[in-house]
């Protein structure tokens, strides 16, 4: 391709001309509004000075219209800011809200533990009240038992008994 045939952008290494440039409008406020054709790749890379004005250099409404567009633009910025800084704030709150959930999550994962040991432990002491309540019935009819055995000796001792017809005598003389 020859450079007749488009403009080459020499420091950028590529060729521009009308079919591989876009259709753009100027915002600048002596000539805002006119339509322009630039370089496809304007935000890539090094910046391609070829551009070519479409519209008239006059263009009475643009000039006109430029302040108020201005203005607008203006607005839109100041509002696209306060945007930003609500979704900012938005973001450091959610995360906020994300450390929030994970401490709760690790507390009640404590919790849980703290559970878990403390039935662990109601376990243990279940089983040594159930161990304390065999032990005491095993002493009470002990306690029994020896009361019967000693009423038994006491009645040998003391008292007369007859076993199968035999009189015994007594071991301790009355008086």
């Amino acid at each position: 391709m020859s450079l007749s045939s488009g403009n080459f952008s020499g420091s950028c290494g590529h060729m521009c001309n009308e079919q591989t440039c876009v259709l753009r409008t100027s915002l600048s406020l002596h000539n805002f509004g006119r339509r322009f054709l630039g370089c496809s790749r304007y935000k890539v890379g090094p910046k391609c000075p070829f551009f070519i004005w479409i519209d008239n250099p006059t263009w009475p409404h643009g000039n006109e219209a430029a302040p108020l567009a201005l203005e607008k633009m203006s607005r839109l910025q100041t509002a696209l800011q306060l945007a930003n800084e609500r979704e900012r704030t938005a973001l450091e709150m959610a995360e906020e809200a994300r450390q929030m959930a994970e401490k709760a999550l690790e507390e009640e994962a404590k919790a849980k533990e703290r559970e878990r040991k403390a039935r662990a432990v109601c376990a243990k002491v279940k089983e040594k009240a159930i161990l304390a309540e065999e032990k005491q019935r095993m002493w009470k009819s002990t306690c029994i038992l020896s009361w019967i055995f000693f009423v038994i000796v006491m009645l040998l001792c003391f008292g007369s008994i007859e076993f199968s017809g035999v009189k015994r005598p007594r071991l301790l003389p009355l008086k």
